[in-house]
């Protein structure tokens, strides 16, 4: 059973069909969710490290896949 999309992931993955149909690498997060799609840009890597780091922080995966529960 596809669990329903929270706003929060709704927005995120508009984002990523966004950035697909331009093919280009981003990083969202938003609270609630994120989302990357990285294609050499160290703006990009940077801005999810640090998202990372701040995950960790707060006791959340980083490696969490909402988009794998839908």
């Amino acid at each position: 059973m596809k669990k329903q999309l929270t706003k929060a992931q709704e927005f995120c993955s508009k984002v990523k069909d966004l950035a697909t149909c331009y093919n280009i690498p981003f990083f969202v997060v938003t609270e609630g969710a994120s989302a990357t799609f990285n294609k050499n840009s160290k703006a990009v890597a940077n801005a999810r490290k640090a998202h990372i780091q701040w995950e960790k922080a707060h006791k959340i995966d980083p490696n969490h896949d909402w988009e794998k529960d839908n």
